[in-house]
């Protein structure tokens, strides 16, 4: 089987995911921009402070909730997936659909969320109460370090769930 069309249905599942866990990455930040204390810049969490006992209660549904979707449309994708590989997705085509998808993913990450979203606009809601106008808001490098991190760990994840997905799908 060619891998170019795996790769495409992966390019568009991750832009389906990027725009499912984004929005609701958005909402999140509305609703309580500190449970998401840990990916600010350290300037910032420094100068914010702990997390509240409130946020820190908040920060595991959240997340449980967001690995939950994250779960779901990978389980999508690979169900649509098995139709393109004709009922046989081996590693090669999992490992192929889970790197794609998930390091553009990474990608989309730092150009919208961080880069676009985070330093360029910066909405009020996404600014932690006594931080605002930090340095740390229009630190490109400290975006551009995360996706770079982003990179082997995309990685590693798709060859470890390869596997597991070839032998579920």
């Amino acid at each position: 089987m060619p891998l170019w069309p795996i790769v495409q249905h992966a390019l568009l599942w991750s832009l389906i995911l990027s725009a499912v866990l984004f929005a609701g990455v958005l909402v999140l930040l509305r609703f309580n921009p500190e449970i998401m204390l840990q990916d600010y810049p350290p300037d910032i969490r420094a100068k914010h402070g702990p997390m509240s006992e409130r946020s820190r209660r908040q920060r595991l549904p959240a997340g449980l909730l967001f690995l939950v979707v994250l779960l779901a449309l990978v389980a999508g994708s690979f169900l649509r997936l098995r139709e393109i590989t004709g009922g046989d997705v081996g590693f090669l085509a999992a490992f192929v659909h889970l790197a794609a998808m998930f390091s553009l993913f990474n990608l989309l990450d730092w150009l919208v969320m961080d880069w676009l979203i985070m330093v360029r606009f910066q909405p009020r809601f996404i600014v932690l109460p006594g931080t605002e106008g930090m340095a740390g808001y229009r630190r490109y490098w400290f975006h551009f370090r995360g996706f770079l991190i982003g990179l082997p760990i995309s990685l590693a994840a798709s060859l470890l769930l390869a596997p597991l997905a070839a032998v579920v799908f």
